[in-house]
């Protein structure tokens, strides 16, 4: 039977493998051929619900070898693979997009961009308060639980995903599942919305390193400047430096105070706690009482925007040399920070507080919920971020390895940082003659507070405070640009616009970020932090893993992805990980998604109840997170044809060019049988009858498999269907 191929520049007809072309004297056969063809097409569409009409483009063209040599002629196909342009009027394709874009120098730099990704101030301050909360040693057995069912599945998958197609979010589900684009969406306005904050933290860490290049630290003694009648300093000189007119009435006003709070027996509060609530913060009484910017936070947060901004403005380029310095140095300052508070007296006493297990609380419900919260913290899935960097990988990296070594790594990453914290806060505690956990506080109070204030008590104060505020910059700085780089990168892919002025939008997106961070640069702006990070973060999060496994081990289909992977890493992976996406990982993340939800807290800040509006903010703020996902459906179905079921049906699954951008990778893909069934090869029976009944007898086999295999399959197909 001959084959013809009509190109899709002149619309001629032309050989394909060397078969003759048909004459105007085969008339006959002619219109039977033509027949048949139509008769294959209207049952494809029918069966797998492939509604686009038309040739490939001369891209998809290009992608598969179909028509290569046809493109060569007319300069397109070199044109597009040399420069990766884009012809008027032509769809970005994956090969287009992997030729504009970089990838990672080298695996290492992917590694430690990943790690440094994940490893943030939830390590050093979260993790280890949560764990002493929540009955010690006996927290890490619901902790590692959810990081084999839920941590390690869905980094792994979102690697895959990312490396596999080598698109970020927004481009990646716009080829993954149409339907859901939204998903994309949703990503980068987390990632936007997490960035306002987390940059607010960088500036507080920011001015306390600033203010540790000095040879007394500030927090340690109660300047009279900030300090109020409660401030007290444990280790002050009662008895006073009476050199000169300050000193003699700082010491005065300082016995004044510890002689009335002892008759008294009122609360004192730390000189650490007043310099960061009084003078760093300047915190109001709440958060309707803005009050005004504080001028030393508001150069800080400059100056880490700028920060971000000299690390991503080019890149990966920029951000992968970054990371050998910023995702190393963490650990070396841990580890040194560890082995000088294991030295310390009273050190052991604070490490029993933190590991001694309690196993009575794993009865409260609380403490899952807190350890399931921490992985989506810790392990960044649903981010983006993970996918945004794996897109940037070589087709054949082993993203498997890298799936389950980086969140293992994190996890004895914040083991690491709760010893080093808790030494520490037990030589505090022995130094003050208190029990432990009466120095111990929670979220930025354990980093901010009772760390400064121990470190103040050291030998050589100010290296230390240098050292462990400089270990805070750079493992905030990873986790920053890799938000930003989520965000950035998504809208890179998505508009040629971006693509095109990388560097000029970056700087704008910087800008923008900074100018929205200045409201928690305020008095308030503690209290809009606190706003930003409970709602926006925990459900949405897992919301967007909910629909991924939906999506990956159902409508994609799990069997399809492990053999996508397999094709990836050159071998095959164990099915658990597809009972995992399907069944483990889904059904844990929706019953902690419902009890949490059915259980939910009003948000509060150590004894500061928020009001209802600020509230009603919090829900508005999660709530756009996760709109994207249903309206941009809406839409889809509503600009697609044919019946409702027709329209989801045909845009629920992935889309002929979803796979490999590479040319010789996507005919790796296509050619492998397991994913290409036979009836979808070259070769068809001309007989209308006989192709009928031999479509019929394959579809069920052929829908099984995959349904969505249809539309890639017929890249190969040798016909230019009506």
């Amino acid at each position: 039977m001959a084959t013809i191929q009509r190109d899709s520049l002149s619309g001629a007809g032309r050989k394909v493998n060397d078969a003759p072309v048909l004459t105007g004297d085969d008339k006959e056969d002619d219109g039977r051929d033509q027949a048949c063809r139509k008769c294959l097409m209207t049952r494809l569409r029918s069966v797998f619900f492939f509604g686009k009409r038309g040739g490939w483009s001369p891209a998809h063209r290009m992608e598969t070898g179909i028509d290569k040599a046809g493109m060569e002629e007319k300069g397109t196909g070199k044109r597009l693979m040399e420069e990766g342009s884009e012809p008027k009027g032509m769809p970005l394709t994956g090969t287009e997009v992997k030729t504009k874009r970089e990838t990672w120098s080298g695996k290492f730099e992917f590694f430690l961009s990943c790690l440094g990704y994940c490893v943030g101030f939830g390590n050093i301050w979260r993790f280890p308060y949560l764990v002493y909360r929540n009955g010690g040693g006996a927290f890490l057995i619901p902790y590692i639980l959810f990081l084999v069912l839920c941590g390690i599945p869905l980094v792994f998958m979102e690697m895959a995903m990312g490396q596999f197609s080598s698109l970020t979010s927004i481009h990646l589900f716009s080829k993954f599942s149409p339907l859901f684009k939204g998903l994309g969406y949703s990503m980068v306005i987390i990632s936007f919305f997490v960035c306002i904050y987390y940059n607010t933290i960088m500036s507080w860490v920011i001015y306390y390193l600033y203010s540790s290049f000095t040879t007394k630290l500030p927090w340690s003694w109660c300047d009279p400047a900030w300090a109020s009648p409660k401030c007290f300093s444990p280790f002050q000189d009662p008895i006073g430096d009476f050199s000169s007119i300050d000193n003699m009435t700082q010491a005065l006003v300082q016995t004044e105070n510890n002689l009335i709070f002892s008759k008294d027996n009122r609360t004192r509060v730390p000189a650490a706690e007043e310099y960061w609530n009084r003078h760093v913060l300047q915190i109001s009484e709440g958060i309707d009482q803005t009050g005004s910017l504080r001028p030393e936070l508001l150069i800080c947060l400059a100056v880490a925007w700028i920060s971000v901004f000299l690390c991503s403005f080019k890149g990966i380029k920029s951000s992968g040399k970054v990371v050998y310095l910023t995702a190393t140095t963490p650990f070396i300052m841990l580890i040194v920070l560890l082995i000088r508070g294991a030295t310390l007296p009273g050190a052991i006493d604070g490490l029993k507080l933190f590991i001694y297990p309690d196993f009575t609380r794993l009865s409260d419900f609380q403490v899952w919920t807190d350890s399931a919260m921490q992985i989506f913290y810790a392990m960044a899935p649903g981010w983006g971020g993970l996918l945004s960097f794996a897109s940037y990988n070589d087709f054949h990296v082993n993203v498997y390895k890298y799936g389950i070594a980086i969140p293992v790594l994190n996890f004895f990453t914040s083991l690491l940082g709760g010893f080093a914290v808790f030494a520490i806060i037990g030589y505090l505690a022995h130094q003050s003659g208190v029990p432990v956990h009466q120095v111990v506080a929670q979220g930025p109070g354990l980093t901010f507070v009772a760390y400064p204030e121990a470190l103040s008590q050291l030998p050589g104060a100010p290296v230390w405070a240098v050292l462990f505020f400089l270990t805070l910059f750079t493992i905030g700085i990873d986790s920053q640009f890799g938000m930003f780089d989520t965000f950035l990168s998504a809208l890179t892919d998505e508009f040629r616009v971006v693509r095109k002025h990388r560097s000029l939008f970056c700087g704008g997106a910087c800008l923008l970020l900074f100018l929205l961070g200045m409201g928690c640069v305020t008095n308030a702006g503690m209290f809009w932090v606190q706003i930003i990070d409970y709602y926006c973060a925990f459900m949405t999060l897992m919301i967007i893993c909910i629909t991924e496994c939906v999506l990956v081990g159902y409508i994609y289909g799990a069997e399809r992805f492990r053999r996508d992977i397999a094709l990836m890493i050159g071998h095959p992976i164990s099915y658990f990980w597809c009972i995992s996406w399907k069944y483990l990982t889904l059904g844990t993340i929706s019953l902690i998604l419902f009890f949490n939800f059915y259980f939910q807290k009003a948000i509060v800040y150590e004894d500061y109840v928020f009001p209802s509006w600020s509230i009603v903010i919090g829900w508005t703020l999660a709530v756009s997170s996760t709109l994207p996902i249903p309206l941009y459906a809406c839409v889809k179905l509503y600009r697609s044809e044919g019946s409702l079921w027709h329209r989801i049906t045909s845009s629920i699954r992935c889309t002929a060019d979803f796979g490999p951008s590479s040319i010789m990778d996507r005919k790796m893909y296509l050619k492998d049988v397991r994913l290409v069934p036979p009836v979808m090869g070259p070769e068809y029976p001309c007989d209308e009858e006989e192709a009928m009944t031999k479509l019929d007898q394959t579809a069920d086999h052929f829908l099984t498999l995959n349904q969505s295999v249809a539309s890639t399959a017929v890249l190969v197909l040798p016909y230019e269907f009506p």
